[in-house]
C-alpha cells in the first residue's frame, strides 16, 4: 500500500480516487484461468487415484475385479482431462477476465481496514457526487474534456486540471448542451472537444460518437489497443461481447490495425482509469495544446509555422 501510494502520488502530492489505487493494487495480479484448469486437471489425477485404491483394497484386489475398474477409471480420466485441456483453451482465448476483487470489496477490505489501522491514504479521495459538466470559475471555455469515466474526471478535477487548462469536464455529449461557449469570432467553430475513453469497443464507440458530434472540432487523446496489448504491466481484462461490441469495431473512426480489431473482437479491453495520474495529466495537458490550436485559428497556424526556432539555412 505504501509504494501504491508514493507510486500513485508521483512524489508530487497528486490526488487520486479508489478506482485509481484498485487497479494499481490489481496490476500484475490478474488471473488467466489456466493455473484454475490446471488445478482442476491435478485435482482429476488424485480422485481418480483414490477411488481405484478403496475399490481394489474394498475387493481384496481382486484381479477380476482390479482390472476392470482400472480400465473404467483410466478411460473415465482420460476423457475427463481432455475436456478440461479443451476448457484451458478455450478459457485462454475468451475466458473472462477480471480484477480477482471487486471495487466494492476493496473498498471494505483493503481502504477501509487501512484507514482504522493506520490513517487514510495520502492523496486519496473519493470520486463523490461531482455533477458535470463542471465549469471552472464559473467561465465558458471553449475547451471541453470528454470522458464517460467519473473516476478519471474526479482525478482531473481533484488535481485542478480543468482550471490549470481553462477546462470544461464533462462525462456524456449530453451536457455539451448545458455549455455555453459565448459568441465565437469569424472562423472560429465553437467548442473543441477533447475525447478520452477506454481501450474497448465502448469507448471507440464513444469517440466515433464525439467526431460525429464536433466534426473537426475535437482531440482524441484516449487509449488504443497498441498502447496497451503487448505491454505486461498494464491492465488487460476481457469479457464476452454483444452485436454492439462487434459494431463499434467495424465501424470505428480510429485507425485500428488487423491485430488491435482481433485483440478488441476476443473481448479484451484496458481502462483509462487504471493510467496512473502524473500520466493521466501529462496526456491531457498535450491535448489541450493541440486542442488551442483548433479553438483559435491563429494559434493552431503559429503551432504549424513553430516560433522560438533556432533559424537554419534553406
Amino acid at each position: 500500500m505504501r509504494k501504491l501510494i508514493e507510486k500513485l502520488g508521483n512524489q508530487e502530492g497528486l490526488r487520486y480516487t479508489p478506482t485509481q489505487l484498485w487497479y494499481a493494487a490489481a496490476r500484475n495480479r490478474i488471473p488467466t484461468g489456466i493455473v484454475v484448469y490446471g488445478c482442476v486437471a491435478g485435482f482429476l489425477v488424485v480422485v481418480t487415484s483414490f477411488v481405484l485404491l478403496v475399490v481394489s483394497g474394498a475387493s481384496e484386489f481382486d484381479p477380476d475385479v482390479v482390472r476392470p475398474a482400472v480400465v473404467v477409471g483410466v478411460v473415465v480420466l482420460a476423457l475427463s482431462l481432455l475436456l478440461t485441456a479443451h476448457g484451458s483453451r478455450r478459457a485462454k482465448r475468451t475466458g473472462k477476465v477480471d480484477v480477482p476483487m471487486s471495487l466494492a470489496d476493496f473498498r471494505v477490505r483493503i481502504i477501509d481496514r487501512w484507514t482504522s489501522v493506520y490513517s487514510r491514504p495520502y492523496g486519496l479521495k473519493d470520486e463523490g457526487s461531482v455533477r458535470y459538466p463542471v465549469i471552472p470559475d464559473g467561465s465558458t471555455p471553449r475547451v471541453v474534456l470528454l470522458c464517460p469515466d467519473r473516476a478519471v474526471l474526479a482525478c482531473l478535477a481533484l488535481n485542478g486540471a480543468h482550471t490549470t487548462h481553462s477546462l470544461t469536464l464533462a462525462q456524456s455529449l449530453d451536457q455539451l448542451g448545458n455549455i455555453s461557449a459565448g459568441p465565437t469570432r469569424p472562423g472560429e467553430g465553437g467548442v473543441v472537444g477533447i475525447v478520452l475513453h477506454d481501450a474497448s469497443p465502448a469507448g471507440l464507440a464513444f469517440a466515433s460518437a464525439a467526431r460525429a458530434a464536433l466534426g473537426g472540432r475535437v482531440v482524441v487523446a484516449g487509449m488504443l489497443p497498441r498502447t496497451v496489448m503487448d505491454k505486461d504491466n498494464a491492465i488487460r481484462l476481457r469479457k464476452p461481447l454483444d452485436r454492439g461490441d462487434l459494431d463499434a469495431i467495424r465501424t470505428s473512426s480510429s485507425a485500428l490495425t488487423a491485430a488491435e480489431a482481433d485483440w478488441l473482437t476476443r473481448g479484451w479491453w484496458s481502462p483509462i482509469a487504471a493510467v496512473p495520474p502524473a500520466k493521466l495529466l501529462a496526456v491531457v495537458a498535450r491535448a489541450v495544446d493541440r486542442a488551442e490550436g483548433l479553438a483559435d485559428p491563429d494559434r493552431g497556424r503559429a503551432q504549424q509555422v513553430g516560433f522560438l526556432t533556432w533559424p537554419t539555412a534553406s
